[in-house]
């Protein structure tokens, strides 16, 4: 498999995108700096784990939407910090922004189907989430540490 610098120069002389692996959960993949100047390896989270961890969390929640709310938001950023913590990795950002987002969605979809006292709307779902806060998705490990 071609992968560095001079594969991506090569792939880019063919016509063609250079390659890519998954590893650990992650895409890895040939870019550049900022700058443009300087080869940089970046990852991203595989679409694959990324649809196998929202299945994951989705069946979890199916199981779960009986439990009363605390105990049930309290779960539900346990297991969103445990993965922003785990793919909260440099060049990652945006992956971990949308699996927070999913999780949102999730979370107010099955929240709705509690019961019969009533629709949650979005504006009653923010104060849920004012009273009991989910995570913010941050980079958690820098792999470029410049000294």
């Amino acid at each position: 498999m071609e992968f560095g610098p001079l594969a991506e120069l090569k792939a880019k002389a063919r016509g063609e995108k250079s390659q890519t692996f998954d590893f650990l959960g992650l895409t890895h993949f040939c870019s550049r700096t900022r700058d443009g100047r300087r080869f940089r390896m970046k990852r991203v989270t595989a679409r694959k784990k990324f649809k196998a961890k929202l299945r994951v969390f989705k069946e979890w929640l199916k199981k779960s939407r009986t439990l009363p709310t605390p105990e049930l938001m309290k779960i539900a950023a346990a297991k969103l910090r445990g993965h922003i913590a785990y793919y909260g990795v440099t060049d990652n950002s945006e992956g971990i922004h949308r699996f927070a987002y999913e999780v949102r969605l999730l979370l107010f979809k099955w929240l709705n189907r509690r019961g019969k006292r009533g629709y949650m709307s979005w504006e009653k779902f923010r104060k849920l989430l004012a009273r009991f806060p989910m995570p913010r998705p941050t980079i958690m490990v820098n792999l470029f540490v410049s000294k």
